[in-house]
């Protein structure tokens, strides 16, 4: 081989002086990766390990916040759900969010808060015609009574009434401003969900008579009567929004009926029924069916509506005084039967603060009142304003938890003594009750309460919710106040 010549790989005799060299290099390259790989790998086994925990806690901890959330669409069910359930007692059991991750949501009363406080509370029931004695299903031990008022008949508006809530005085609230907008007494329907009809706050002239299996839904707000609302047969009505449902609500029905009306004249939430002219209230079994059934809600209203104002805490009033005919323009006057009975007329906010007579906001006073005392021969006593009247065995319910204001009108619940027809009645007006006359005779109905109750308005609880398998355990606690017409607030909240 000539100098300077390159190696014959072909030829076995010729040495290869880079022979193994390459070998080095993979051996080092393979030294460097296991250093950098090997933790690489350990780094993301330890991340995709730590996500599966984080995704997981992360899944409990919503979880959790779910149930709280689920508890609070429903905020009136939670209020009466919640009511009797004691800190360190049975606590309420509450709807699951229905989730992937199972949890269990419960309800611990904390506190509870009422309508008023007891040093303003009124008479709870007042009769004020002179010579008035109130039925025996009043227990006589009762210091919330007030009885007829002697031989003046003006002594209990002078000396024992206030147009505020007043411990140890009658209440004789003004009336409220009402719509004018004048409704047929037929229903508007509902055109979607349940079948369902409505009223809207306004003026009706014409009699109601609610007899059927619909259900029926008064929206909130202020109603003016001047003819008989009569629920009678399967009848089921609720008035105005609150603890008990209705077959829908006031935003739907504004504007889910046929025809929606351009204002609804829906205010605050309950509902206050005024009766003018010859307007009453009658519920009855007269009418075939499994038996009616009438709530009211409770109606509240923001302070600053001066106009609605009046109807806070009432359900039912008379516009009260007298006026000759039916002519707006005369001047409304009280009323005054001498020796029996004297009743101011009624007024109503006009602008700002001011006040005027019932007939500047075109309401006519009721002309259900005792006949003059000086006819001879004496005419028969006009119809009761509220009269509820079992005529046989089929169950009434009547819930009215607001005040009932009938100062120159008769209240009645007739059962026939003997009869056991109240056996599976519930007659109950809890809100306290001011009319001229009270006639129960008969039988009292299974479940009868007239006068103030103590009328839960607020509830604190604490809503504890917990998943129930796996890990991590997480839990929602949270401190929330809930009011009986559906309004909440949330004072505090810790997951972990």
């Amino acid at each position: 081989m000539s100098q300077g010549s390159t190696p014959d790989p072909t030829r076995p005799g010729e040495r290869q002086r880079d022979e193994g060299a390459v070998l080095v290099l993979a051996l080092v390259v393979v030294i460097i990766a296991t250093l950098i790989v090997t933790p690489l790998l350990k780094y993301a086994a330890t991340v995709t390990r730590s996500s599966r925990i984080v995704d997981q806690r992360v899944q409990r901890l919503e979880a959790v916040k779910g149930g709280l959330r689920t508890a609070l669409a429903d905020p009136v069910g939670l209020f009466n759900t919640c009511q009797g359930a004691g800190l360190n007692g049975s606590p309420g059991v509450l709807a699951s969010p229905q989730l992937s991750v199972p949890v269990t949501s419960s309800c611990y009363l904390m506190s509870t808060n009422y309508t008023e406080d007891v040093t303003k509370r009124p008479y709870g029931v007042a009769a004020v015609q002179v010579g008035a004695t109130l039925p025996s299903a009043f227990a006589p031990a009762r210091t919330d009574l007030y009885g007829g008022t002697g031989p003046d008949e003006t002594s209990w508006e002078t000396n024992d009434t206030s147009v505020t809530r007043t411990q140890g005085k009658i209440w004789t609230p003004n009336l409220p401003a009402h719509a004018y907008t004048p409704w047929s007494a037929d229903p508007k329907v509902m055109t979607y969900g349940d079948p369902c009809q409505v009223y809207f706050p306004g003026t009706y002239v014409d009699p109601i008579t609610i007899t059927g299996t619909t259900p029926v839904y008064f929206t909130s707000g202020v109603y003016y009567f001047e003819n008989t609302v009569t629920i009678s047969g399967s009848a089921n009505v609720v008035v105005g929004a609150g603890s008990t449902a209705g077959c829908t609500d006031d935003q739907n029905a504004a504007y889910g009926v046929a025809n929606p009306p351009k204002t609804p004249n829906i205010t605050g939430a309950g509902g206050t029924f005024v009766f003018g002219m010859a307007g009453r209230l009658v519920v009855n079994n007269a009418t075939a069916g499994t038996g009616p059934t009438l709530v009211f809600n409770q109606r509240f209203v923001d302070p600053t509506d001066a106009k609605s104002a009046p109807s806070a805490g009432v359900n039912i009033m008379t516009v009260n005084g007298e006026l000759p005919g039916s002519d707006l323009t005369a001047t409304l006057v009280d009323l005054n039967r001498d020796g029996l009975l004297s009743v101011p007329f009624s007024l109503v906010p006009t602008t700002g603060t001011n006040l005027g007579p019932a007939t500047a906001d075109n309401y006519r006073p009721s002309t259900l009142v005792p006949p003059d005392p000086s006819i001879v021969p004496q005419p028969p006593d006009t119809s009761p304003v509220v009269e509820i009247n079992l005529t046989n065995a089929t169950p009434i319910k009547v819930t009215v938890p607001g005040y009932v204001d009938i100062p120159q009108g008769r209240f009645a619940v007739a059962v026939p003594a003997g009869s056991g027809y109240g056996a599976t009645s519930s007659i109950n007006f809890n809100g306290g009750l001011l009319a001229r006359t009270i006639q129960i005779p008969g039988d009292i109905p299974s479940s009868f309460a007239v006068g103030i109750a103590s009328v839960v308005s607020q509830v604190v609880l604490r809503i504890l919710t917990a998943t129930t398998s796996g890990t991590p355990l997480v839990t929602s606690n949270a401190i929330v106040q809930v009011n009986q017409n559906g309004g909440y607030a949330i004072n505090s909240w810790n997951v972990g």
